[in-house]
Order: C-alpha cells, then structure tokens, then sequence
C-alpha cells in the first residue's frame, strides 16, 4: 500500500484529529511531530518520513504550506498530494512568495478549502489551484475542516485509488 505521510497543522499534532480520522478508517499514517518548528525544519522532517519513498502527501495549514512546498521542489517523490485549508497565502523560509508555489504537474492534487475560513483566506487555495491542474473542493466550514472530514477521507481514498490504477496499467 502506498505510505501517507500527513503534515499537521501550526497548533496541531501529530496524533490530531484528522489524522485519527484516517487512521480509524483504516489508513496508515506517518505524521511527523512539526510542534514548535519553523517551516523549513518542518520540511526536513516531512522528507525524513518520506524515506525516499513515493508518498500520498496530506498537509494541513501550515503543515499544508511546507507539503505545497515538497510537492513544488519533488513531485517525483508523490503519488498525489492533499492539502486541506493551506496557509498558503504566508512567506517563510523556503517559500518567498505565495507565487512560487507551483502545483506539481502529473502529481493528482486534491485542495479542500472552508469558505467560512477565518485564519487562511480561500483565495488562497483558490489562487493555487488556478495555476495549475487542482481539485479544489470549496465546503462550507470554517479552518477545522470538522464538517470536511468525511470528504478528505474519500479525497484520500480516490487519490490512493488513482495511483494503484496508474501502477496496474504499468
């Protein structure tokens, strides 16, 4: 089965709900701890749990901010990519300006975004998804994505779904 490794949020952990979420239906999950860290540190923990694997990359947040970074510098290391409400609108230390961020081309990219958003703007999300070839998934929630969860594990599902389709056609 295809590792997922899940990039947790600024104020999240590494055993936060979404990721128990996945978890309870039944995927395994490597959720670096990122607690503390600053964005690129938080980038060379998630490369660390990727091992030099292919992965299905799920970022959250700001978890989602260094997992667009990934994608954009390796999408030969993806499988698909899932970013739920991406901070995508910050500068930090790899990523100076929100422009750079680039979909990965020929990686499956899923963005599930809360209109009623308070801390991350949905234009954001929106803004990415047009500069490249982007599921973007407007729900009306706010940043938690509480009401969303259902739909990230059948985002999940369709992703892990996409690349074991790719691999039988191999």
């Amino acid at each position: 089965m295809t590792p997922i490794v899940f990039a947790h949020g600024l104020e999240g952990s590494p055993n936060g709900r979404k990721i128990q979420t996945l978890r309870s239906a039944g995927f395994s999950v490597d959720a670096p701890d990122g607690r503390g860290l600053m964005l690129a540190d938080r980038v060379d923990g998630i490369e660390r749990a990727m091992r030099g694997r292919k992965v299905l990359l799920i970022g959250s947040s700001y978890g989602g901010l260094a997992a667009a970074y990934l994608a954009s510098v390796h999408p030969e290391r993806l499988v698909g990519l899932l970013l739920l409400a991406p901070a995508l609108h910050r500068t930090e230390k790899p990523v100076f300006s929100p422009e750079s961020l680039m979909p990965p081309q020929g990686v499956p990219t899923v963005v599930i975004h809360g209109i009623r958003d308070a801390v991350v703007p949905v234009d954001a999300s929106r803004r990415y998804a047009a500069r490249g070839s982007v599921d973007l998934i407007e729900v009306d929630d706010d940043h938690r994505l509480v009401g969303a969860l259902s739909q990230m594990v059948a985002s999940t599902e369709r992703l892990l779904q996409i690349n074991e389709t790719t691999l039988d056609d191999i």
